[in-house]
């Protein structure tokens, strides 16, 4: 295929290219340029409604890598940004590819290449923002790393490469995207964090990833049950736990515990009980292991256990897995720590357990202004209406006193 300077003067007359070329010109501008030109900026793309970033994220025919650098790129514009945190949560099943016929993405052609060092500096920044979630929230840094996506992760993708390198790029960036929508997310902006998996989901599968695809999955899970939506929840964790492959049995177990509680909310009793179990099997035959991607802690599967024994209705049960989450998670981890807390003391509070309840409280309240979190305020206004429930009890009204006091200091 060969153009020439007649065929440019066309396109800048306003002709349109056949459908391939677009594309191809994109890619030709950003290597010479250095960095990601995205389809839509070359101007030979069908005009696009403003939010088709969202809508398009998991389209067949559209590049997630050129989808991950529009999106990326607008949240780094204020303008731009606030429409995207206004995008709706959408609930219309996800048309997923088959793995079957599925196979990595061809790399890039042309001379030169990416190196081993790049991978090991996506896998580092991946270490960093997955780190600085846990300490302080996903509202902290989290437009950072849209940034360091869209400038330097993103464009990338698009250098000539050999095809070991071109996977494990297309993995470190999905990993990326995945916590960006872990943060996005935890910010409260779900339907900009939907995209954001979605976009995680696609990159995954043209890595040839089945791992980090049924884990995008079983976030999208996670999303939707939080959310209310549990028949949507439902179909995600069963579509995670059926496109796994081999995997291995921390990723396995934290995928069957997923499924477990989707079940116990949708009062498939026997089925949870089932995949609860086998989750902790699976967990126990788990190597030691480190890292965002790579492992399950403990203490996630402990709390998970206890979400899913409460919604069946075992009461004492959950509390034990409650307490064994809040004992195996680190206080470092300030953002699930804290939550481990609040949901053990608000389900010793409901069981009568009042005073020990206000003890965890307390340990939450000592966190909750290091972490910029939705999750973690909704935690504090449980946890404010609950202790208001028991005024006649002073440990009760000290907490709700100095829950109101640190909410007031908020920004």
């Amino acid at each position: 295929m060969r153009y020439d300077r007649t065929s440019v003067a066309h396109w800048l007359a306003g002709s349109r290219p056949r459908k391939k070329v677009p594309g191809l010109v994109a890619q030709a501008l950003s290597q010479r340029s250095g960095r990601l030109i995205t389809v839509e900026e070359t101007g030979l793309a069908p005009d696009l409604p403003p939010l088709a970033p969202l809508g398009m994220a998991w389209t067949s025919d559209v590049d997630p890598r050129n989808r991950l650098a529009a999106v990326c790129r607008a949240e780094t514009d204020l303008t731009r940004r606030a429409v995207l945190r206004r995008a709706p949560y959408e609930t219309h099943p996800l048309k997923l590819p088959s793995w079957r016929d599925s196979s990595p993405s061809a790399p890039p052609c042309g001379e030169g290449g990416r190196s081993e060092a790049e991978v090991s500096i996506l896998q580092n920044m991946g270490l960093v923002f997955a780190s600085l979630t846990d300490v302080n929230g996903g509202g902290h840094a989290r437009t950072a790393l849209a940034a360091y996506l869209a400038d330097d992760a993103a464009p990338i993708l698009l250098a000539p490469a050999g095809a070991q390198w071109h996977e494990q790029h297309l993995l470190g960036c999905a990993h990326l995207t995945h916590l960006l929508a872990n943060m996005t997310d935890d910010a409260g902006h779900h339907g900009l964090a939907q995209a954001y998996y979605r976009i995680a989901l696609a990159l995954a599968h043209r890595a040839g990833d089945r791992s980090a695809y049924a884990t995008t999955l079983r976030a999208l899970s996670t999303q939707a049950l939080r959310l209310g939506h549990l028949q949507y929840a439902a179909d995600l964790a069963c579509a995670a736990v059926g496109s796994a492959g081999q995997v291995t049995a921390d990723t396995r177990a934290f995928l069957l515990v997923q499924r477990a509680l989707v079940h116990a909310h949708t009062g498939r009793r026997s089925q949870a009980h089932t995949d609860l179990k086998a989750a902790e099997r699976e967990h126990g035959q788990a190597p030691a292991s480190a890292g965002p991607f790579a492992s399950y802690p403990r203490a996630g599967l402990d709390y998970q256990r206890g979400e899913t024994l409460y919604a069946l209705g075992h009461a004492d049960a959950a509390l034990t897995a409650f307490r064994d989450a809040e004992a195996h998670r680190s206080p470092t981890q300030r953002r699930p720590y804290a939550l481990a807390q609040a949901r053990l003391a608000e389900v010793l509070a409901r069981s009568g357990h009042l005073e020990e309840a206000c003890r965890h409280w307390h340990v939450f309240l000592d966190h909750y202004p290091h972490l910029s979190s939705v999750h973690v305020e909704r935690a504090a206004d449980t946890l404010h209406q609950a202790a208001r429930s028991f005024p006649r009890q002073p440990h009760a009204r000290i907490v709700s006193d100095r829950a109101r006091e640190l909410s007031g200091r908020r920004p």
